[in-house]
């Protein structure tokens, strides 16, 4: 009995931790693309920072990848 108290409790607390962090949570994520020509050379980028500002240079090609900035929240 008391090892599927301690067990139901501490499921009880990783929930409520995990609730608290996804509250938390980030701003929201910045996002950034790198584009590459045929030979796999940098040829452009693209970011949207966390902060929302912009930034890009460069050629934009159909070959490219991406990926997300992890923004820390305001505090």
């Amino acid at each position: 009995m008391r090892k599927k108290l301690a067990l139901t409790l501490g499921f009880a607390a990783l929930a409520a931790v995990g609730a608290a962090v996804a509250a938390i949570g980030p701003t929201g994520p910045g996002q950034f693309y790198t584009y590459y020509d045929d030979n796999g050379t940098v040829v452009g980028y693209s970011a949207i920072r966390c902060d929302n500002t912009r930034e890009s240079w460069g050629k934009f090609t159909k070959n490219y990848s991406d990926g997300y900035f992890i923004c820390d929240p305001e505090i």
